[in-house]
């Protein structure tokens, strides 16, 4: 038996950074995929490779690298409930750039928790799946608000507005439009830049708090345009939204050349997604002017892909 699963990324839309504070946010999965292989190990053991990592483990003998805990954590966890596991064969491979915050660790332990699960015979249930992600990604993240694990396993698109009121949205996505994601090539961590946001909040609190009513506001009248299919107006909140990303400092050249000339070149909208201070930028841009945009972009990053929004979440498939 060979079992694949495969999860979904995930880009924020509104609301990062300001989703600390209360803010509702808006994300979608977009068709960049974790995909889990799990099937016979002829050596008896439970063998593990990632090949974006270019790293493995055995589980059970010592102790992996420290990118590679998440996983360890999750046999642990599925050990400890269904007791011993199987010898088995898991590889894990991803379309997704990590730490560039479009959710490759948490599309990582959906696809690994829910290959397993079904190798060994049990179901892997949405409550499960989350469960088993969710402790993954304390390990990555320390406090994951579910955000990432929620549009990974259920797909589409979702209102956010806390770990434990994580609404569908159903948006109407047009294909007359393009979503692209560009890379900075600059790598951060998450903690560090929430961080930094928050401190500046104390020193100036009157002055962000108006800062965070207004991508509050950006967030409520973007719920609605996005179920009916406003994309041409959601474009131009897209850089209203960042324009506040901007004012809580989490902007560098070079996210702002890539947004500059996205706009120069016909885009309807581009910003910051994610923590800031590099990752990624999205531009929203009808398809017939991706072209020019793209070909514009190449001198700014070496990382441009288009993707399609509001795609489906987990899903696995059991070959005998």
């Amino acid at each position: 038996m060979k079992v694949c699963c495969r999860a979904p990324g995930k880009t924020i839309w509104f609301g990062e950074h300001f989703v600390v504070k209360g803010i509702p946010a808006i994300a979608s999965s977009v068709d960049l995929y974790v995909r889990t292989y799990v099937e016979p190990c002829k050596d008896d053991k439970i063998k593990f490779w990632s090949k974006s990592l270019e790293k493995g483990f055995i589980y059970g003998e010592k102790e992996p690298d420290e990118k590679l805990l998440p996983f360890k954590r999750i046999l642990d966890l599925i050990s400890n409930r269904y007791g011993e596991l199987p010898s088995m064969k898991i590889t894990i491979d991803s379309d997704i750039p990590i730490s560039y915050g479009l959710g490759s660790s948490a599309a990582s332990s959906i696809s690994f928790a829910a290959a397993v699960l079904k190798y060994i015979g049990e179901e892997p249930t949405t409550a499960l799946i989350k469960e088993l992600s969710m402790e993954a990604e304390k390990i990555v993240h320390g406090k994951p608000s579910g955000i990432d694990t929620a549009i990974s396993l259920h797909g589409g698109f979702i209102y956010y507005l806390g770990p434990h009121d994580i609404r569908p949205l159903n948006a109407k996505w047009i294909d007359e439009y393009t979503l692209l994601v560009i890379g900075t090539g600059i790598t951060r961590n998450t903690g560090l830049v929430v961080r930094k946001v928050l401190e500046r909040y104390e020193r100036f609190p009157t002055i962000m708090k108006r800062i965070y009513d207004a991508a509050k506001e950006i967030s409520l009248i973007a719920k609605s345009l996005t179920t009916i299919g406003e994309w041409d107006k959601i474009g131009e909140l897209m850089n209203i939204n960042h324009g506040l990303l901007v004012s809580i400092g989490v902007a560098i050249p070079e996210t702002e050349r890539i947004i500059h000339n996205s706009l120069r070149l016909g885009a309807l909208g581009a910003k910051i997604s994610g923590a800031g201070l590099g990752g990624i930028v999205i531009v929203l841009s009808r398809k017939k002017d991706k072209d020019i945009i793209v070909n514009g972009l190449m001198s700014f990053s070496n990382e441009i892909i288009e993707v399609k929004p509001g795609v489906p979440g987990l899903e696995c498939s059991v070959k005998n």
